[in-house]
């Protein structure tokens, strides 16, 4: 049993994939602040219960709607 919030190794290469796959979806690049701050997001929302990686993608979008390329000049 894992504890709430606390990513085991397959946990934690999962929620890598989902963060790499949303943010080259959405045209963030690897050094971009856009990465970091949902990266910061991701963690937050598995912290507080959100393990489902479709659950945490739509949490992502809501979001991430003022850090996609397009909306930052």
């Amino acid at each position: 049993m894992t504890l709430r919030g606390i990513a085991d190794e397959k946990q934690l290469a999962t929620l890598t994939r989902i963060l790499d796959d949303y943010c080259e979806q959405a045209g963030i690049e690897g050094s971009h602040p856009a990465r970091e701050h949902l990266a910061r997001r991701l963690i937050a929302l598995f912290s507080g219960g959100i393990d489902s990686p479709d659950d945490i993608r739509m949490a992502l979008d809501s979001i991430s709607k003022d850090w996609k390329p397009s909306a930052i000049q």
